[in-house]
């Protein structure tokens, strides 16, 4: 589980992938409220992501290395973080049935700007690989 201040970066990123594509359907939206539900501490409001100024992968990257040090130990790894976000993502966005290619672009600018190659996104989302030749 996530505190409530990378929790909420988290779910931010996760909002950001779901609109990519300049639409979040009512399928996406119930697995974003599951999939925020599964690895956040604390209750986020949807509304409240929704209303908020959308997260740029780099402002992501940037609070997470502002948060590192010896007695931070709530916070994850950049590399996990990523690791969570692209398997999460993409389950958010199949929920429709499909990747689109502005939301697998999404997915892999916050994998990067956490450290994470094409390569390990390929391999997280080896039954969905066919997002990644419009890359």
């Amino acid at each position: 589980m996530l505190d409530i201040a990378l929790g909420q970066l988290f779910a931010q990123a996760l909002v950001a992938i779901a609109r990519a594509d300049d639409e979040i359907s009512p399928e996406e939206g119930v697995r974003l409220q599951q999939r925020i539900a599964l690895r956040v501490a604390a209750p986020i409001s949807l509304d409240d992501l929704l209303l908020a100024e959308p997260l740029e992968p780099h402002r992501l990257a940037e609070s997470l290395h502002g948060a590192a040090g010896p007695f931070r130990t709530a916070w994850l790894h950049p590399s996990e973080l990523a690791a969570l976000i692209v398997s999460d993502g993409l389950a958010v966005v199949l929920a429709k049935g499909y990747v689109s290619e502005a939301e697998a672009r999404v997915i892999v600018r916050f994998a990067s700007a956490l450290g994470y190659s094409l390569e390990q996104v390929c391999a997280l989302s080896s039954r969905v690989a066919p997002w990644l030749d419009a890359l």
